[in-house]
């Protein structure tokens, strides 16, 4: 069963228990910081939407083997936080990271799962999306391969996402993996690999 949008709204602005990574204490926290008002108002269904916060190319090789892993090296191309109004030209066949500007707040009993809103889809560019484990606090990022013949803009700030929450039936074991953030790539070093 998936959240309705009153009780998103009412985990947005009441907050929900979530365990700080820091001490290991519980706090509260909005299940999304960053969100514009404008998105609140505009939930449609069951999802609310997530906006372009940065652009990554990854430069370097990966190694993923059972025991290490090493991630590629990064670009950033563009940050909204530095081009508020930015807008970056995808080529045909250019991979991509992109972040979100807003930041999700998982409590224990809630996983979520992201798509890409259909207009990016119709301009040839898919997003590869994850299911978002309960206790997953941060921003998150998502792969991005232009699949279309023509170049594209984006602007920093365009809603590329939509995530839906999901009540957990049961206990579930909550995150605690090295993605925890903001964090985009393992930057080229060696780490563990789950």
């Amino acid at each position: 069963m998936v959240l309705g949008a009153d009780k998103i709204v009412h985990m947005i602005t009441g907050g929900v228990e979530v365990e700080d990574a820091a001490s290991g204490r519980m706090t509260v926290k909005p299940l999304i910081e960053h969100l514009g008002s404008d998105q609140i108002e505009q939930i449609e269904g069951t999802t609310v939407d997530l906006r372009l916060g940065a652009v990554y190319r990854p430069v370097g090789r990966a190694s993923l083997m059972r025991d290490k892993r090493i991630t590629p090296e990064i670009e950033k191309l563009m940050d909204i936080k530095d081009s508020p109004d930015g807008v970056y030209l995808i080529s045909g066949g250019e991979y991509l990271l992109f972040q979100t500007v807003e930041q999700v707040n998982l409590p224990r009993d809630i996983f979520a799962y992201i798509r890409p809103r259909t207009t990016l889809i119709r301009s040839g560019i898919p997003l590869q999306t994850a299911f978002i484990s309960p206790n997953y606090q941060g921003r998150l990022t998502v792969g991005m391969k232009h699949q279309g013949a023509g170049e594209v803009e984006i602007q920093m700030g365009f809603r590329i996402l939509c995530i839906a929450f999901y009540p957990i039936d049961g206990r579930a074991v909550p995150y605690r993996g090295v993605w925890q953030g903001d964090r985009v790539s393992t930057n080229g070093e060696e780490e563990r690999p789950f």
